[in-house]
């Protein structure tokens, strides 16, 4: 038979080159698809000079379990720092409005076009006055910015921007493919420090700046962690952090800041991808056998007339070849929208400056991919020793075939455990108690001032002056039908904002750290927070650090049993004095910014009216929220039209999307358990009744010598039993080692959990045996006569 001839025989088992077709497809695209997002992650270029050597720099309270930002006097300090370091960079992110056109924008400190190597492909960079107090407002464009909303018009250079009543010129276009921090910056600010944020560095308090570094030629990440360190101590006003919060320094380098936990979210689904391409080879070499086995006689004609095994062999991969190409290209046609959704399901970041697209990564991958599938049913070979190995092993099965169901039945055993494990990590964390009630609750930020633009430097004075508009605002919201309560706040729960103030307790002899946040009269009720003793801030209660709720972490841990309400709190006046604020209630503990996290770090809520420089609106509403956030923010816009709305957002949504790359994992390795599972059920029962109708004869000859259909039944189900014992116990041994993989990944459950592993093995061995059941069953029909002629 020549290639020409081999080529065409797929034609005569239309079935089986379907399912090798399909079969391909699908292990192409989601080896492909996982590839493509570890080479973005991992491997593919950055937009920036010498981006390897690139860190970011962070602040860490290890005893609070938190990673903040730092302040403008230590970037200065960073960059002075010559022996491991040639340059720094601040940034901020923020959101902005124009003329009800949103904008997502970063303040950057102005000499970040030289330290990134990138400058501007329209207009000029930025300089050094662009960054200082009173410089005239000055903007960058990205290139998406610049072609989706000027029409990629050059002219755009010396147009102007507003934002609420600041004014910004166009002076440059970044050019394509350049992003900072990521893909959402629609455009870059100077970054100009506020007299305020300074204070605060002053005073002991490290800051939201974002530092993005570049280490020094032979400085390593971990010796550049060390710098950082020594920076920290050297620095007096640190002292009351390193002690109270344990402040220490986090440096991470860049490619793995933007990764962040998605890298091993996407190892394991490759992994998991793996064992879904092992399940399937298995299942190809395992028909590739009983096509095989049916041919021997066609083999051994062939034999007579001079073909070899080495002939043969080839033309078996002839005859796969056309339904592997057609399933490569299937699968690649597919990878595509399998990133997409990736990127959907946060599994890959949406964001990564270096993108992520179809490219020769997923080629690459997808083209090995099918030659595993095209190459390895080859190992089953068409050589004299075929009766042997169809009469070797347990009943009519053969070793090879019975390694391959086990190996198949062991790998979805490990994937349908660590499914388990991931599920009831899911209910677990999904069932604590934020200590909160989200429902109904939108949250909308509002910057009256414009701060936010890094234009004007807020002073504490305007307080007084934004406070009329500020409850205006909260007043003229809480008209809106469907709105039951609002009330203002500086940092809500899960809005990613943050505050932590050094304070004293009764003792007065040590500092102690802790949360702050100011609120307005009713926000323990518009987020649902319960008071568990003493009473809300009320009408007539001072304002400041006067009078303050604690939360149960602070009562237990620094109270000692004693009446919460007979205590107080001593905050700092930033003369070295402290001003006493009377403890007036406690409050239930709030899980801040995940529901997995610690409550480590005590909580104060002090009354403020208006918090400034921007303040929250927590709005409890009767509808949808997500309806109801656009109307809040039209609300707002009208009783204040200068003002910017950075956010206005469901709380149940900002929940969900902190839970959203464990329900990605869950949904991937999910999808895969379940694909195995169905794929080994549908092996084991194809093979098992292959393996009964070999012994057609055999089972005649036992029925004929009184053998009952019941027997015959029990044989044939032993013969699959020995297989599932078999590949249980080996998947358990291979789940146990996967799972510990995801160990920082569970919540209130061991990667050891008995329930887990119990339940997957009674599930695999049910199915299993159900899957058996049925040539089990074909067996017993067997009529001895009719069996005994065909034998």
């Amino acid at each position: 038979m020549n290639s020409a001839a081999a080529l065409r025989l797929p034609m005569r088992a239309p079935i089986f080159s379907l399912v090798v077709m399909v079969l391909t497809a699908a292990v192409v695209v989601v080896n492909a698809a996982a590839f493509s997002a570890i080479h973005a992650l991992r491997w593919s270029a950055l937009p920036y000079a010498d981006a390897e050597s690139l860190v970011d720099l962070r602040a860490q309270l290890t005893n609070f379990g938190m990673v903040i930002g730092l302040n403008t006097p230590l970037r200065e300090t960073i960059v002075d720092d010559r022996s491991h370091f040639s340059g720094a960079i601040g940034y901020t992110e923020t959101s902005e409005n124009e003329h009800g056109r949103p904008w997502h924008v970063t303040r950057v400190t102005p000499n970040f076009n030289a330290f990134l190597g990138v400058i501007p492909v329209l207009g000029r960079p930025f300089g050094d006055a662009d960054g200082k107090a009173g410089a005239a407002g000055v903007i960058l464009l990205s290139d998406a910015t610049w072609r989706s909303r000027y029409g990629a018009d050059s002219a755009v250079i010396g147009r102007t921007i507003r934002f609420g009543e600041k004014s910004f010129e166009v002076i440059g276009v970044m050019p394509p493919g350049f992003a900072f921090p990521d893909t959402t910056s629609d455009a870059w600010l100077p970054h100009v420090e506020s007299p305020a944020e300074r204070a605060q560095a002053e005073q002991g308090n490290v800051g939201t700046l974002g530092v993005l570094a570049r280490r020094m030629p032979g400085v390593s990440t971990a010796e550049a962690e060390i710098a950082l360190e020594a920076i920290f101590e050297r620095d007096p006003a640190l002292s009351g952090m390193r002690a109270s919060a344990g402040l220490k320094a986090r440096v991470v380098p860049w490619r793995d800041r933007l990764a962040g936990e998605h890298e091993r979210a996407l190892v394991l689904f490759q992994l998991a991808a793996f064992l879904l391409l092992a399940v399937v080879i298995s299942n190809l070499s395992s028909l590739e056998l009983d096509r095989l086995i049916a041919r021997i006689r066609e083999f051994e004609i062939r034999r007579t007339l001079g073909a070899t095994d080495s002939i043969l062999r080839r033309e078996l991969v002839l005859e796969r070849l056309p339904a592997v190409v057609a399933g490569l290209a299937l699968g690649l046609c597919l990878t595509p929208a399998a990133l997409l959704a990736a990127v959907a399901n946060d599994l890959l970041p949406t964001d990564l400056p270096q993108g992520t697209s179809f490219g020769w990564p997923a080629a690459l991958v997808g083209a090995a991919v099918a030659a595993c599938a095209l190459l390895a049913p080859a190992v089953v070979s068409p050589s004299r020793r075929l009766h042997a190995l169809n009469r070797a092993g347990i009943g009519g099965l053969g070793r090879r075939r019975s390694t391959l169901l086990v190996a198949q039945i062991t790998l979805t055993t490990a994937l349908l455990g660590t499914t388990a494990l991931l599920l009831q990590s899911a209910v677990r964390i999904v069932s604590v108690d934020p200590g909160f009630d989200p429902d109904g609750v939108v949250l909308t930020n509002v910057d009256p001032a414009g701060v936010t633009l890094g234009d004007r430097l807020f002073d504490p004075i305007d307080t007084a002056r934004y406070r009329p508009l500020v409850e205006r605002i909260r007043e003229d919201v809480a008209t809106l039908p469907g709105v039951d309560r609002v009330a203002v706040a500086s940092a809500p729960p899960f809005t990613g904002s943050e505050a932590v103030s050094t304070v004293r307790g009764p003792s007065g002899d040590r500092d102690l750290q802790a949360r702050q946040r100011e609120v307005g009269i009713g926000y323990f009720e518009a987020l649902g927070i319960p008071l568990l003793a003493g009473r809300d801030f009320a009408a007539g209660d001072p304002e400041g650090t006067q009078a303050v709720i604690v939360d149960e972490v602070y009562r237990d841990r620094y109270l000692g049993g004693v009446d919460p309400l007979s205590q107080y709190v001593e905050f700092p006046k930033g003369d070295g004095s402290y001003s006493r604020a009377r403890i007036v209630g406690v409050a239930r503990t709030v899980r801040h910014h995940a529901l997995d996290e610690s409550a480590d770090l005590a909580t104060l809520y002090t009354l403020q009216s208006a918090p400034q420089p921007t303040f929250w609106l927590a709005a409890r509403t009767r509808g949808n929220p997500r309806d109801l956030a656009e109307v809040i923010r039209r609300r707002v816009l009208e009783s204040d039209p200068d003002a910017t709305i950075v956010a206005s957002v469901a709380l149940t949504d900002r929940v969900a999307k902190t839970l959203q790359n464990r329900q990605t994992l869950l949904g991937a390795i999910g999808t895969f358990a379940v694909a195995t599972l169905t794929l080994s059920m549908l092996g084991l029962a194809t093979v098992l009744g292959f393996a009964a109708r070999r012994r057609t004869g055999e089972i005649g000859m036992r029925m004929a010598l009184g053998a009952t259909p019941s027997r015959v039944r029990n044989l044939v189900l032993r013969q699959g039993a020995a297989l599932v014992g078999v590949g249980l116990a080996l998947g358990l041994v291979t789940g146990l080692a996967l799972a510990r993989l995801l160990a920082d990944r569970l919540f209130g459950v061991a990667f050891t959990d008995g329930t887990s592993w119990s339940t997957t093995l009674c599930v695999v061995a049910g199915i299993a045996l159900l899957a058996c059941w049925w040539p089990a069953h074909r067996a017993a029909l067997v009529d001895p006569v009719v069996a005994l002629r065909r034998d």
